[in-house]
């Protein structure tokens, strides 16, 4: 008899977890504030300029600044802060990589890409 009571409490406490884990995902309680998508124009200059070193094959120490591959697990207080620190990275000329600059000056931005990019940065703070 104990051991039926104790497999009962067992199920309802199981069975209790998970309702209550549903009745959060559906009140959106276990949601983060969303981050927004990265524009298209935008997306494709990273992916010209950037995604080559910044997505899941890149470097180890690229991805630890940047990664795009995990864009949209980020918060939408870490992706404006991340699209900040892009901005002034390229905006000082440190991206691409003066190596890379040289090897394959067709990945450098224009200036009218990194002004887009620091617009698109700079809405994100507002958010």
């Amino acid at each position: 008899m104990k051991k039926l009571f104790c497999y009962k409490s067992m199920l309802l406490t199981v069975a209790l977890l998970v309702i209550m884990a549903n009745v959060r995902i559906a009140s959106g309680q276990d949601k983060k504030e969303q981050s927004s998508p990265i524009p298209e124009k935008i997306h494709k200059v990273f992916q010209t300029s950037c995604m080559p070193c910044h997505w899941n094959d890149g470097k180890k120490m690229a991805l630890m600044r940047i990664n795009f591959s995990k864009w949209e697990e980020y918060d939408a207080n870490k992706e404006a802060k991340k699209a900040s620190l892009i901005c002034k990275t390229l905006n000082k000329g440190k991206m691409p990589p003066k190596s890379v600059r040289k090897s394959v000056p067709e990945l450098i931005p224009t200036k009218e890409q990194i002004d887009l990019i620091c617009g698109w940065a700079e809405s994100l703070k507002t958010k």
